[in-house]
């Protein structure tokens, strides 16, 4: 039976799962339930929120128009005006009129027993003042509001929750009215109708949604006024439930707040730009189909058990050459060439193998074919870029003992042919393209002394090479070219004296060799244009693309030249090469 099974098509073997989709169809349709009782239960909330936000933005809109109405009765009544009008010495009429203020706000006092503001405190132009009786034993703590309501005479609600006035240390909101008299035009009076939080507290209570749910009413600054019947303070605009609210003052929209997930609906009241938040737990929201959907849950995880019984069962034996076949696969992404995948059945998978073997065979036959042929070209490449450094060098060489012969030096251009007679044995080294580093610091030091004859006292130069790596293979002439610039590209125009600098350490596994200069550096183009391919045609000095060329070509992409340049700085030029480089010689 087992080897029939395996000799199955592929199809048919997965045929045979179909019967745990069926239990799979039943999971998603458990979770999709869940998922649409859900939302319904947060629709209708939202809903309700709706409502709830409607009937208290209304009462509140009534508590606060309602506070124009009383201005209105204050300011027009006969004695306050009389008392406005007063100067502001204190006088026995004065006093009279103030006493008949007194009596008419007490008068207002007893005309709303509801209470539907705290406090009235009015004010003459010279900040004598009059308050309602339940105040009057806290007037000196009103007296401060003086300053602050004639700056801000045009602006009818003052946030008391933003004031900071001394001793005065309530929070709320205040409705400022001015009196203008009507002969001379001069505003003579201001009237003050103080709401303290605990009467907008009353009026927001109801928007709390059962015991854990909470609310929040803040400005459109995000200034925190009120939280869960209490007076708080803080500031909520980089909340990203606050954001939404500022933009969708209807509807309600879920948000994850400390971990928890939250139902956020808002709506706004229009008086104050003031935002009422309803910030409602969803668990407790779904907690009444809390038994249903761990019924739900009970079957989904059932379903799911047994569907993914069948599926293992069926899937083992279909998945099980597949792995072999992806495990195979890797290792060949990985490089391994010579690895095979066992063909153990004779079905689609058992074929695809063979396929995969044979085309395996065929890549590790062509990449063979590939890399003899490329270390053939670039072996070639490097010998045409060996021969286009040596002849360059040559021909400044002579050319600069030549000039020497016509100046009359002969003991000049005699140290020039014998140092350049030292650099070109020190360079052929018996044909070798790898040289040891102590090798190339020897060829350095004999091209500087070369310079020096043209150049005198003008050049000067230190070497700081670390010991332990002084034995290490690099492609000859890699650092006379970057000297060569920097000679030619930093000091050569520069006034004073230059200085070349060749240092070399050792990080980890890599080598670095640095040669900086304290020229006049190089523009940004001009060094693009070194390291152009084509620039050796350009130009008498030697392009950094050939360098950055021969280091790559032995050693890898990872290796290289680089350079850094600042006008009237100088210029930094860094070779990486390997650490422990085996030339073929080595390896044989």
């Amino acid at each position: 039976m087992r080897k029939k099974y395996h000799e199955l098509s592929l199809a048919k073997k997965f045929s045979l799962t179909s019967i745990g989709f069926f239990f799979l169809t039943i999971l998603v349709l458990t979770v999709l339930i869940q998922f649409l009782y859900e939302k319904s239960v947060l629709n209708i909330t939202s809903e309700s929120y709706k409502e709830k936000f409607e009937i208290v933005s209304d009462n509140s809109q009534s508590i606060l128009e309602n506070s124009g109405k009383i201005a209105k009765v204050i300011l027009t009544d006969e004695a306050i005006q009389n008392w406005f009008l007063q100067d502001s010495e204190e006088s026995a009429d004065q006093l009279k009129y103030k006493m008949q203020v007194e009596k008419r706000l007490d008068y207002l006092d007893a005309l709303y027993p509801d209470k539907q503001y705290s406090s009235i405190s009015v004010f003459d132009s010279y900040g004598h003042m009059v308050n309602s009786n339940s105040i009057r034993s806290e007037a000196s703590k009103y007296e401060q509001f003086f300053n602050i309501i004639k700056e801000n005479y045009n602006v009818k609600w003052l946030d008391l929750y933003e004031v900071s006035l001394g001793d005065y240390e309530k929070n709320g909101i205040g409705y400022i009215r001015y009196y203008r008299d009507y002969d001379s035009g001069l505003i003579k009076g201001y009237v003050l109708i103080e709401y303290q939080s605990p009467l907008l507290i009353n009026n927001f209570a109801h928007i709390r949604y059962g015991e854990t749910g909470s609310y929040l009413i803040a400005d459109t600054d995000g200034n925190k006024k009120i939280e869960n019947d209490q007076d708080v303070s803080g500031n909520i605009s980089e909340e990203e439930y606050f954001q939404w609210a500022e933009d969708n003052k209807k509807g309600g929209k879920v948000f994850r707040i400390d971990g928890k997930r939250y139902l956020v609906t808002a709506s706004v009241i229009p008086t104050l730009d003031w935002l009422m938040i309803g910030l409602t737990p969803v668990n407790e929201l779904t907690k009444a189909g809390k038994a249903m959907t761990q019924i739900i849950y009970v079957v989904g995880i059932i379903a799911a058990l047994i569907s993914t019984f069948f599926s293992m069962r069926v899937s083992h034996s279909v998945t099980k050459p597949l792995i072999y076949l992806t495990d195979t696969m890797k290792k060949f992404g990985k490089g391994d060439l010579s690895v095979r995948v066992p063909v153990l059945y004779e079905d689609e998978i058992g074929i695809l193998s063979e396929e995969f073997n044979k085309m395996s065979e065929q890549i590790r036959q062509l990449v063979d074919q590939v890399y003899r042929e490329q270390r053939a070209k670039r072996k070639s490449e490097l010998a045409a870029l060996q021969a286009q450094i040596n002849p360059h060098f040559l021909y400044n060489t002579l050319n600069s003992v030549s000039s020497l012969i016509k100046m009359n030096c002969p003991d000049e251009a005699f140290i020039m042919i014998q140092a350049i007679g030292t650099f070109y044995r020190t360079s052929l080294s018996d044909g070798k393209t790898l040289i040891p580093l102590d090798q190339e610091i020897t060829n350095i030091e004999n091209y500087i002394k070369i310079q020096k004859v043209r150049y005198g006292n003008k050049i000067e130069y230190e070497i700081d090479i670390e010991n332990e790596i002084l034995q290490e293979w690099i492609v000859k002439l890699t650092l006379q070219p970057l000297v060569e610039n920097s000679i030619y590209h930093g000091i050569k125009e520069m006034r004073g004296k230059g200085i070349i600098r060749i240092k070399g350490w050792k990080e980890k596994n890599k080598v670095f060799i640095q040669v900086s200069d304290n020229g006049l550096g190089i523009p940004e183009e001009k060094l693009e244009e070194l390291f152009s391919k084509d620039y050796r045609e350009k130009g008498s000095a030697f392009g950094l693309f050939n360098i950055q060329q021969r280091l790559q070509i032995y050693f890898g992409k990872e290796y290289g030249l680089t350079v850094e340049s600042k006008l009237s700085q100088g210029t930094k030029a860094t070779v990486c090469i390997p650490v422990d480089f085996k030339r073929e010689e080595d390896r044989k």
